[in-house]
């Protein structure tokens, strides 16, 4: 039993041999635990301000709105520039420090207010439309072997995923425990630290920048006729589209909280629970594409993945009991990760690397931030008019749909 649970890490950590996935780990773990932290922060402080669940969904379109718009010049920088993408990735998390530091400002001083809120949320998303894009890209140059590429996007989902296990949880700590400048600060030490492990990077030259041949510069197009294009990638790309549009709860969970009559801490605690099953879930991702010749099946087994989460999904919005909806948000977190972490994983393996850089911000920003920004508002809007719990079995419902077609129509072969 031993020798299987190490064999079982140490394949899911395959692209760890490189030293350049372990430097990138480092700082995407500090990096994004800080991040975590100050979104959970944010989100219950606009409800607090304001206590409308509505403005769930408007504070964080204020993030996505301008990182989509921002997306195709992010992607199109990420390709244009293709062997500066670690310089690009330095200069938005450098900004993004300069963000963290005005919330812990104006946090500090009382002037942190709903207008704020938006206007950093904006800045923010357009930083991180350019360092997104940039990321991604630069990600398959830090391993040697291309059938590891799979493996090292597995572990950069369970890298986000686990901080955002413990970033929300240590966030409404925070809140109860002391001032909300003082979670701010620690997330704008984390961004110091994590460009300390990212000016270390060694990366390989991109092929389109080896030997200084000059390649076609593809752009949007050339990733949406990849995407859409090809049947197989379609589906994947609709299945989460709709999920992401439909199963949004993340967004809603300080409205979910105030019906169970949570505080913060619970609040957190829920967060924490849908977290520690998208955690395990990117861990059997990363197991699964340790070998390449895996991808088929975590292609069929999306629409499996989708059927779960829209039935616990409609169970955790039907039930006001704390510890069942605990209970209820590991299965959702599991299977929402499968959802995202499996397209991801197996479209990336797939994209050439000249145009990853706006295929990826087509896929972050289109079919996953662009619905969140779009299902979060109009769910919130929703929910304040018919209800929670109808609005977000109603959701379930679409996604189970969604779903079922996937499944109906996914091909038997890889």
């Amino acid at each position: 039993m031993k020798n299987a649970v190490a064999k079982f890490f140490r394949e899911a950590s395959t692209s760890l041999q490189y030293k350049n996935i372990r430097l990138y780990c480092a700082g995407a773990v500090i990096s994004l635990f800080g991040s975590m932290m100050q979104e959970s922060m944010i989100a219950w402080l606009a409800f607090k301000l304001t206590g409308s669940t509505a403005v769930l969904g408007t504070v964080m379109s204020a993030y996505m709105l301008p990182m989509i718009i921002a997306s195709i010049a992010g992607g199109y920088v990420a390709d244009r520039f293709i062997g500066q993408r670690k310089r690009i990735v330095l200069i938005t998390q450098a900004l993004a420090l300069t963000i963290a530091l005005t919330y812990a400002f104006t946090a500090a001083t009382d002037l942190l207010s709903l207008t704020v809120i938006y206007s950093l949320s904006a800045a923010l998303g357009v930083t991180v439309a350019f360092e997104m894009a940039s990321r991604m890209a630069l990600l398959p140059n830090l391993v040697d072997k291309p059938e590891h590429i799979g493996n090292a996007f597995a572990l950069d989902s369970l890298i986000f995923y686990t901080c955002r296990l413990c970033g929300p949880a240590v966030g409404s700590i925070l809140l109860v425990t002391v001032s909300p400048a003082w979670g701010f600060a620690l997330n704008a030490t984390s961004y110091v630290l994590e460009i300390i492990f990212l000016s270390r990077l060694r990366p390989t030259a991109p092929a389109a920048a080896e030997g200084g041949q000059a390649q076609k510069k593809p752009g949007l197009i050339d990733a949406l006729r990849f995407a859409y294009g090809d049947a197989r990638r379609r589906r994947v790309m609709v299945l989460l589209s709709v999920t992401t549009f439909f199963g949004v709860y993340l967004q809603l969970m300080p409205a979910f909280t105030a019906a169970r009559q949570g505080t913060a801490l619970t609040n957190g605690f829920l967060i924490l629970a849908s977290e520690l099953g998208a955690v395990v879930a990117s861990l059997l991702i990363a197991n699964k594409l340790s070998n390449a010749s895996r991808i088929g099946f975590l292609r069929r087994s999306l629409g499996f993945a989708g059927v779960l989460f829209s039935l616990c999904l409609a169970a955790f919005a039907a039930t006001h009991q704390v510890w069942l909806s605990m209970l209820l948000m590991a299965p959702v977190g599991f299977t929402m990760s499968a959802i995202f972490s499996g397209a991801q994983a197996v479209l990336q393996t797939e994209v050439e690397d000249r145009m990853r850089g706006a295929f990826t911000a087509m896929f972050y920003n289109f079919a996953y931030f662009g619905m969140l920004a779009l299902g979060g508002p109009v769910l919130g809007y929703m929910a304040a008019a018919y209800g929670l719990t109808v609005t977000t079995c109603g959701a379930a419902a679409c996604c189970l749909i969604a779903s079922i077609h996937y499944l109906c129509n996914t091909d038997k072969g890889n």
